[in-house]
């Protein structure tokens, strides 16, 4: 066998190239794999957006909504333009939306609500969004539960069936957690799946993926955390057969009304909606959650590199000298 210059120059990149992006961190978590087959009915960074009243943020006509239980307790911001808080830096850009309970008396939630999915999306939702929360963040006691987001809920006035991302801290000494997905249909509260000891992101940026197709008992849910399939869900009710508004919920501070600690913060970017499945989410399996700062990409890239590299190396053994 015989080699061109170019051809060696450009395995020596390749060769390069994985080792490194095996090596060196992502700043902000793995990216992810799973990408859907059309442009986005709606995508914002956050860095044109302010705020039109202490519920509401202008995002260029879609219909948002941050709903807060009691008479306060809770507040939203952005990053970046209304305050700076030290030591945070927004997933893309200069600003990013904050959130968080001021008074746990008062409010024991803070939902970043996206309505009117009935006319933007009809009935198939895949979102993509970047969260935050503080490398400080527990529970305080096992009985305590959190909820991250809720993929789908039915519009007014039942608000059922809906889905539920929660966590729990499984042991306060090691900041064990497990993440569970529900789904309520009426008093009917089914766990669809739950993952033990999950090394859940804090202190920095991590990417959350989800699909919702609506049918009144053939419905599908999806859950990604930073490009991981963690819940592959069939044949669920996620449609009112009466209702036909519908709404998300991409980020989400709602604690237990047994956690009596406050301040709670939350930080929301790169929003981004999709009107259709995504591309590989139809045929992928649930994988584990990769090595912090490893991609999938990558580690496969690596192993088909080092094999052709091991190919070559052979092929020149048998060359005459």
């Amino acid at each position: 066998m015989r080699y061109s210059r170019a051809a060696h120059v450009s395995l020596l990149l390749l060769l390069t190239w994985v080792p490194i992006s095996l090596i060196v961190p992502s700043e902000y978590g793995s990216m992810s794999t799973f990408n859907p087959r059309s442009s986005p009915v709606y995508r914002t960074d956050f860095e044109n957006v302010t705020m039109q009243d202490a519920h509401r943020l202008n995002m260029g006509g879609i219909q948002n909504w941050f709903e807060f239980g009691g008479d306060g307790g809770a507040a939203i911001w952005m990053e970046g333009l209304d305050r700076t808080t030290p030591g945070l830096t927004c997933h893309s850009g200069s600003r990013c939306v904050g959130m968080e309970l001021t008074d746990i008396a008062k409010s024991r939630r803070n939902e970043f609500n996206i309505h009117g999915l009935e006319n933007l999306v009809a009935d198939e939702l895949f979102v993509s969004v970047w969260l935050y929360l503080p490398a400080s963040w527990g529970l305080h006691t096992t009985n305590n539960w959190y909820s991250l987001g809720d993929q789908f809920f039915t519009d007014a006035p039942d608000y059922v069936p809906y889905s539920a991302l929660l966590l729990y801290e499984t042991d306060i000494t090691k900041n064990t957690f497990s993440l569970d997905f529900q789904t309520v249909t009426g008093s009917n509260k089914v766990t669809l799946g739950t993952i033990s000891n999950y090394p859940l992101p804090r202190g920095r940026w991590f990417n959350v993926q989800y699909y919702v197709y609506r049918h009144v008992t053939s419905g599908i849910l999806k859950v990604w955390i930073d490009g991981a399939l963690l819940f592959d869900i069939h044949n669920v009710s996620t449609k009112s057969p009466s209702i036909s508004q519908w709404f998300t919920t991409p980020a989400k501070i709602y604690y237990d009304t047994s956690d009596t600690f406050s301040p709670y913060r939350l930080w929301v970017d790169d929003l981004e909606i999709y009107s259709e499945h995504s591309t590989s989410s139809s045929t992928a399996t649930p994988l584990a959650p990769p090595i912090p700062g490893f991609t999938w990409e990558s580690i496969l890239v690596g192993v088909i590199m080092g094999l052709g590299a091991l190919a070559v190396t052979r092929g020149r053994k048998n060359l005459p000298s």
